[in-house]
């Protein structure tokens, strides 16, 4: 994991913390809900702040997979490509040394 999700992961936990700090507190006390009432636009927008938050971490995982499947991919060509050339040498191989048993014969 790279240090920036690491960074983003600390804040989006932070955020949920703070939200059940907020629901510890209210508990039961309804008078203290009730004060909060004027509250409720800003709590609004720090919700929404909550939802943008995991949206960016759902797009970040997709692109994060995407680029390890493009990755994967390229590597596994190229692994393919090495096992051809070797293949490929080894039957040269194998040709030089029956010439080379052949002549001797």
């Amino acid at each position: 994991m790279n240090k920036n999700r690491l960074i983003f992961y600390i804040v989006f936990a932070a955020f949920h913390l703070g939200a059940f700090i907020f629901t510890v507190v209210l508990d039961n006390d309804t008078g203290l809900l009730f004060k909060m009432v004027s509250w409720v636009p800003t709590f609004k927008w720090i919700t929404f702040l909550g939802l943008l938050i995991l949206i960016v971490d759902v797009v970040w995982a997709f692109k994060a997979n995407k680029d390890a499947a493009k990755e994967k991919s390229a590597l596994t060509h190229e692994l393919n490509t090495l096992k051809a050339k070797l293949f490929d040498l080894q039957e040269d191989a194998k040709k030089q040394s029956a010439v080379k048993t052949t002549d001797r014969s």
